[in-house]
């Protein structure tokens, strides 16, 4: 199987009627969790599970025919990485070389990464960003600047 896609859809295999005797606490867990509709993501978020685990995982479960692959939701959703180019940009202007780290850092708490960003997620990147701004005038002057760019990316 590829990668585990943290965007990527699962289901329970109806047709291949699997032991789940076997599984572990946080297999079933996952298992639980599964309607067609959820993410790998959003998944991993409800059983306050880290990227290794939840890709571990899933892992398992495919290879065991447990689970089946609905799609890769939100795959032409993912901003373009020249997004974060422009948003380091703009944080660095305010906050000077901190502002990656701090990118870095809110990308990690919100279990993402550049390279699968959902647009759906980007006012709340923002949102988390601006809190990480101490002065309330660079606050402004940050979502000021930044927003007209968002506007492009959302309706692409």
């Amino acid at each position: 199987m590829e990668k585990i896609n943290s965007n990527m859809v699962f289901m329970v295999n109806q047709e291949h009627s699997a032991d789940t005797s076997s599984l572990l606490h946080l297999e079933l867990a996952v298992v639980s969790q599964l309607d067609g509709q959820k993410t790998v993501a959003q998944i991993a978020d409800n059983l306050a599970l880290n990227t290794q685990e939840v890709e571990e995982i899933f892992k398992k479960l495919v290879s065991a025919q447990i689970l089946v692959l609905l799609n890769r939701s939100g795959e032409n959703n993912q901003l373009p990485a020249d997004f974060f180019k422009i948003l380091k940009h703009e944080m660095t202007l305010l906050l000077g070389p901190v502002a990656a780290i701090i990118l870095e850092d809110v990308l990690e708490m919100m279990r993402m990464s550049r390279e699968s960003f959902e647009r759906r997620y980007l006012p709340t990147l923002i949102d988390l960003l601006t809190n990480q701004i101490d002065d309330p005038v660079k606050q402004i002057e940050f979502q000021r600047n930044i927003y007209p760019k968002i506007k492009n990316y959302m309706l692409r």
